[in-house]
């Protein structure tokens, strides 16, 4: 399926978000003040500054729903191996 720049974007933007999800939720995320700035670029928080600690709420189940609404079951199942061999 051919798709246009802007969802080209879009799922870029969204695997990386699940990307950065996983990563922080696996560990405490004032381990990766990195992710967390970048994320806070990313998704208009500041979480960052208050991380350490913390626990991380994960957004995968919500950008895991807006990626299958968006571009399909397939697609999401491509993303999810994708991930998967680069975590």
């Amino acid at each position: 399926m051919q798709r246009n720049e802007d969802a080209k974007y879009r799922l870029a933007y969204r695997t990386l978000r699940v990307l950065f999800d996983d990563k922080l939720s696996r560990s405490d995320p004032g381990a990766h003040p990195g992710v967390l700035a970048y994320l806070d670029v990313l998704a208009g928080t500041q979480m960052a500054g208050q991380a350490g600690g913390k626990r991380y709420a994960s957004q995968r189940e919500k950008l895991e729903s807006f990626i299958d609404a968006e571009f399909g079951e397939e697609m999401l199942a491509v993303v999810n191996r994708a991930l998967a061999e680069l975590v």
